[in-house]
């Protein structure tokens, strides 16, 4: 038996794995319906569809530009491989929907509270109504993970806040997403339609100032609004202890550049089932096919995070040039370490920012 704490997209993904290879796989949600509540930016690169056919239904948007707006007024525009804006509720109950048919059973309200060993291969689940028991546990409960926390697994985490709204606002085009520097550590307009978008800032601590700053740029009228905590990836996380396994947001598997973690939670999930059913280190795996990407997306992260708004304005004055801007437009942001060397070849004063340390 395998049972997965949390029924996201990297817990359901990796349910429906091990479900198609055979296990017998519980999954366990603590809300009482999938999907919700929503705590996403929404996009995508059509990179998942590697992993799992998306129905047109989910998606509900397609971006093939990108607009990065500096501090002192002046923008780039730039061309990118499509993104997908989706909707996530649905995403999540399409891959859950997966899982099910490939024999991965649900529980609803179902909220993880600790675990014991009761033998050298079983473990004791404990919820705040009931317990049951299992030969392996896989922690897919986001940033404050409870799985890690009853496994000693949850050391030197850090966090940044996201905070984001759906609007009615003003929208240059709908296939183009615009990012706003200067407001914390970066801001967004994602369009859903030509009249509505999701609006939102990213930082450490409380953003609320920079995020309604935001909202009145873009002279936004807000219909929904959410806010949570982000991990920031931890390179020298620990992710399983005697066949405890964590996957996802729980294991900090987010890219610290952009804060998408779908996708690698997905390529961990291919390195978790290879792991149980072969026999191998977990950690070994998918620090092989992303730890590199990871680490990368951390130290690009932690250098913007110090730039004043003199230096995000010659940032966005470097990448204007067409060099830059057909690098961007040719490659997938979702590993940069396919390009960031390209990147470096053509503007070397990016340089002065500190990218010599990479």
């Amino acid at each position: 038996m395998i049972s997965v704490i949390g029924a996201g997209p990297a817990g359901s993904y990796f349910a429906y794995l091990a479900a198609k290879k055979g296990h017998e796989v519980s999954v366990y949600e603590e809300h009482n319906k999938i999907g919700q509540p929503i705590q996403c930016s929404g996009v995508v690169t059509p990179e998942i569809e590697k992993y799992i056919p998306l129905p047109k239904k989910i998606i509900i948007n397609r971006i093939n530009r990108v607009i990065f707006h500096s501090p002192d007024g002046n923008s780039f525009e730039t061309k990118i491989p499509e993104d997908y804006v989706f909707d996530r509720r649905l995403l999540d109950q399409h891959i859950a929907s997966l899982a099910k048919k490939a024999g991965a059973k649900y529980f609803l309200n179902k909220r993880f509270v600790d675990y014991s060993r009761i033998s050298k291969d079983k473990l004791r689940l404990k919820f705040e109504n009931g317990s049951v028991d299992s030969e392996i546990i896989v922690g897919a409960d986001g940033p404050f993970s409870r799985v890690a926390k009853s496994a000693g697994l949850f050391e030197n985490r850090k966090f940044i806040t996201g905070t984001q709204a759906r609007a009615y606002a003003n929208i240059q085009d709908k296939n183009a997403v615009e990012i706003f520097l200067g407001y914390g550590e970066f801001g967004w307009l994602i369009p859903e339609s030509n009249d509505t978008a999701r609006i939102g800032v990213v930082s450490v601590g409380n953003n609320f100032k920079d995020f309604e700053s935001l909202m009145k740029r873009c002279n936004a009228k807000r219909i929904c609004f959410q806010s949570g905590m982000i991990p920031l990836y931890n390179p020298n996380i620990k992710t399983y202890s005697d066949n405890v396994y964590l996957i996802g947001d729980s294991a900090t598997m987010v890219k610290a550049a952009t804060h998408g973690s779908i996708l690698y939670s997905m390529i961990a999930g291919n390195c978790l089932s290879k792991a149980i059913d072969e026999n191998l280190n977990y950690e070994k795996l998918w620090k092989k096919e992303l730890g590199f990407d990871l680490w990368l997306n951390l130290k690009i992260r932690n250098t913007l995070a110090k730039f004043s708004d003199r230096d995000f304005n010659d940032l966005v004055k470097y990448f204007s040039n067409e060099k830059m801007k057909n690098i961007l437009a040719s490659n997938v942001r979702d590993f940069p370490s396919k390009f960031i060397f390209k990147v470096l070849i053509s503007e070397p004063r990016l340089l002065k920012f500190g990218f010599k340390g990479l």
